[in-house]
């Protein structure tokens, strides 16, 4: 009976996944990305009807979905090729060729803005992992990880984002956000350090680069010091441990979630002990909170309400990160069973006739509630459905 239900919940999820997708007569990477009227129907996140403005194509919102894709292919490549096919036309689709042959990203295809903050960064990661030993795609990874990197190097704004979007006081995290030069309310978001951590360990490994290892390593444990609460959950957001936005948001805590997950595949063995315990004690908060339904509250402590829902994307990231964990061996198998029952009932609960529900928009970290308006718990938005992939993913495994 438990195999049954098991395999139900897989074809059902797959179902999903694959009319969102590589079956969709929408969602075609190559038209979406070279019309500037057309976005992907998990994006909404669109600021204007008539044009795409930034953060359109080259998004994290965009990006998750993908990566998404791509981890269910490495769990099943045989299988899974048509996912694989579909990212590498998202990415085809935003790189142009110049006159002496080199090839670049489009920033006017991708809608990359450099000068935005961490969130323009996160697509970056599936060249990176899309590479597979060609030039040109390393050396656009590269050049992106030279913005990021680089104390000599300038962004298309003339900034350097090392030196002046860096502080050694935030354990040498980057602020959020840096457009116009001035730093939101608060510097540090947990958000930020998966859209920007995964992407520059892995890339750091790559290239032998042990002094940017380190620093995401410094990064990391200064979150886990700083942005841990006495409950054992995470704060959206802080400029230091006496200054926090104090909401315990379940995608924010799964982002940084999967940034840890993500990141310790790069790392070096000295370091692991340290993530390790930092993984296992972000576990041990998270399930403290679990509902008897097996997901999570938008605001994970709070109970589950008409406004404080049910959420799908942070029940996804928090599946995801445990379920990774347990595999890897970062995690003891005595936490897997959480995972699983959380993923059942996803399927069971959140995918309806109308998608993947209850994904909430956005939450600003402004020090105000803006967690549980009812209008933003949309169906299918990307940075669910994304996660969701993710998750599928590590399903896949079992």
């Amino acid at each position: 009976m438990a195999e049954q239900k098991q395999k139900e919940i897989m074809q059902r999820a797959k179902a999903y996944i694959d009319a969102l997708t590589v079956d969709s007569d929408q969602n075609i990477p190559r038209l979406v990305v070279s019309d500037e009227h057309r976005f992907f129907t998990w994006d909404n996140e669109k600021r204007t009807p008539s044009a795409k403005p930034y953060l359109f194509d080259w998004s994290y919102y965009n990006g998750v979905v993908m990566e998404g894709l791509l981890d269910i292919y490495e769990a099943d490549p045989e299988a899974g090729k048509a996912y694989h096919d579909y990212v590498k036309e998202y990415l085809d689709s935003m790189v142009v060729t110049d006159a002496d042959g080199a090839k670049r990203l489009s920033r006017n295809l991708a809608g990359y803005v450099d000068h935005h903050g961490a969130d323009c960064y996160k697509t970056a990661a599936l060249l990176d992992r899309m590479a597979d030993g060609s030039p040109d795609w390393q050396e656009i990874a590269a050049e992106l990880y030279r913005d990021l990197t680089d104390t000599g190097q300038l962004n298309s704004k003339g900034n350097n984002v090392p030196k002046e979007f860096t502080e050694s006081a935030l354990g040498h995290n980057y602020w959020h956000c840096w457009a116009g030069g001035q730093p939101p309310k608060y510097k540090v978001w947990l958000d930020g350090i998966y859209m920007l951590q995964p992407f520059l360990a892995h890339h750091a490994a790559r290239i032998g680069d042990a002094a940017q290892l380190a620093l995401v390593q410094e990064r990391l444990d200064w979150v886990a010091d700083v942005m841990l609460a006495p409950n054992g959950l995470y704060y959206h957001a802080c400029n230091s441990r006496e200054d926090v936005c104090p909401y315990h948001w379940s995608r924010a805590m799964g982002w940084y979630g999967m940034a840890m997950a993500d990141v310790m595949e790069s790392l070096p063995e000295a370091y692991m002990e340290k993530r390790k315990a930092a993984l296992k004690i972000f576990a041990d908060g998270i399930l403290r909170y679990q509902d008897e339904s097996g997901l999570w509250a938008n605001l994970a402590d709070r109970p589950a309400t008409d406004t404080n829902r049910l959420e799908t994307s942070g029940t996804a990231m928090f599946i995801y990160t445990i379920l990774k964990g347990v595999r890897k061996g970062w995690l003891d198998a005595s936490y897997r069973d959480a995972a699983v029952r959380a993923f059942h009932a996803l399927v069971e609960r959140k995918l309806t006739d109308r998608g993947l529900e209850d994904i909430y928009l956005k939450a600003s970290a402004n020090n105000t509630n803006n967690y549980e308006l009812t209008e933003y718990y949309l169906p299918d938005e990307g940075k669910g459905s994304g996660p969701f992939l993710m998750a599928y993913s590590e399903m896949l495994y079992l």
